[in-house]
């Protein structure tokens, strides 16, 4: 139980959203680019190549935001906007899913996520939802068929399961840099505020918060505990929601991650000098993580007996107080009456109900105070009535008394 909190303590895997850009002087092509994220083929007029990604697996969805044309003319389209050799053509997002979200649930929030783009910027966006990778090679050969020969529904159902896949869901959108009139589907001005030194953190802060927003969202909607947090260790440590020390992991990119897995599958540890890194990283953190709890469940502990000893003496208070109160109406009562109606009102003297010595001693007093040997002004002192105790009444000694019938006696 402990380490179930622990986890859900934890930032969720899926807190993840990264930026590339994609620049001519790298050596890279949007038409390249947009085929592999796409697993399909495409042909670059600009370089007079064809780029094809068809065999590989793991696309999950496909769609285009603010483009009429399909994804080669786009890039196509957005090559021949640009003249300069180092020219950036793509603003590529991968935002991580998080994978209590169901498919639909993930499409649906990706194409909300790229119609905002489009809004926000004036952009064209090209989505792809990719799968996550199995950790079995048989699995990833049996389950990963494409065509008819595929069980779509034993894929899904292998996909979510943690112990067959790394669970990793993500997405690439890949943005064009320059705006596109959605009449005639032309290219404008540059999207500078996203390159600017002044705004542009600012806009990628805002890219971040807003795909939190609705991630967050669609959890929440599912009735899911899971929640994201896009922020950096060192903002959550300031804010007081991480520990301090925690250190992130480094993207290891595809070929490393596949160097890890059949390590992991040959030898069952990852012994890589990458793999041999997080697993280091993530045990420093896991033990931040532990210490920060327990740290912060003593402090919940002592802060909640503080607040009920708090609590506990206002209360106290206010219960002497109303006592008081009800104390001195009736001590201010002149007849049997109003003392009866004083008592009654009073909450303060309940437990003295079932017995009534109180209720008895006061209407005692009230009927022969001649029989006892009590001053008249009895009741004009202070009494504590919550341990008050009705005198005894003076001992009597009792009457014998002596019964004699007559005996009739007959005569015979």
């Amino acid at each position: 139980m402990a380490a179930e909190r622990h986890l859900l303590s934890m930032l969720h895997p899926a807190s993840r959203l990264e930026v590339v850009l994609h620049s001519r002087a790298d050596g890279r092509s949007a038409v390249k680019s947009a085929a592999y994220t796409a697993r399909t083929t495409y042909q670059d007029a600009r370089l007079g190549r064809r780029f094809s990604a068809g065999k590989r697996t793991g696309l999950l969805s496909h769609e285009i935001v603010g483009w009429s044309d399909g994804a080669e003319a786009l890039w196509n389209a957005a090559e021949a906007a640009e003249t300069r050799r180092n020219a950036r053509v793509i603003r590529e997002l991968r935002p991580s899913l998080p994978r209590e979200l169901p498919l639909q649930e993930q499409v649906r929030l990706v194409r909300g996520y790229c119609l905002w783009l489009r809004d926000r910027y004036g952009v064209a966006v090209q989505a792809n939802l990719h799968a996550p990778r199995f950790l079995s090679g048989a699995d990833e050969k049996r389950l990963c068929r494409g065509g008819s020969e595929r069980d779509d529904e034993q894929y899904l159902k292998a996909l979510f399961d943690p112990d067959r896949t790394n669970q990793n869901f993500h997405a690439h959108l890949l943005m064009t840099t320059r705006r596109v009139c959605p009449d005639t589907g032309g290219f404008g001005e540059k999207t500078r505020e996203l390159d600017d030194r002044k705004t542009g953190p600012e806009e990628l802060l805002a890219l971040r918060q807003e795909w939190e927003k609705r991630a967050n969202a669609a959890l929440k909607r599912l009735g899911a505990e899971a929640r994201i947090d896009m922020r950096s260790y060192q903002a959550m440590a300031e804010a007081g929601d991480a520990p301090e020390g925690l250190v992130a992991q480094d993207h290891i990119g595809p070929r490393r991650s596949a160097r890890s897995r059949k390590k992991l599958q040959k030898d069952g540890v990852d012994t890589t000098h990458a793999g041999q890194r997080r697993q280091q990283i993530r045990k420093n953190n896991d033990e931040l993580w532990q210490n920060w709890e327990l740290l912060r469940s003593l402090e919940r502990e002592k802060a909640r007996k503080e607040a009920s000893a708090e609590i506990a003496a206002q209360r106290e208070a206010e219960r002497k107080q109303q006592a008081e109160s009800e104390r001195q109406r009736l001590a201010s009562a002149r007849t049997r009456d109003e003392a009866d109606a004083a008592f009654a009102r009073a909450s303060q003297f309940e437990s003295l109900r079932s017995e009534d010595p109180l209720h008895r001693a006061i209407s005692a007093a009230f009927a022969a105070p001649h029989e006892f040997d009590w001053p008249q002004d009895e009741f004009s002192e202070e009494v504590d009535m919550e341990t008050f105790e009705a005198p005894a009444k003076p001992h009597r000694e009792p009457v014998l008394q002596v019964r004699v019938e007559k005996v009739r006696v007959r005569q015979r």
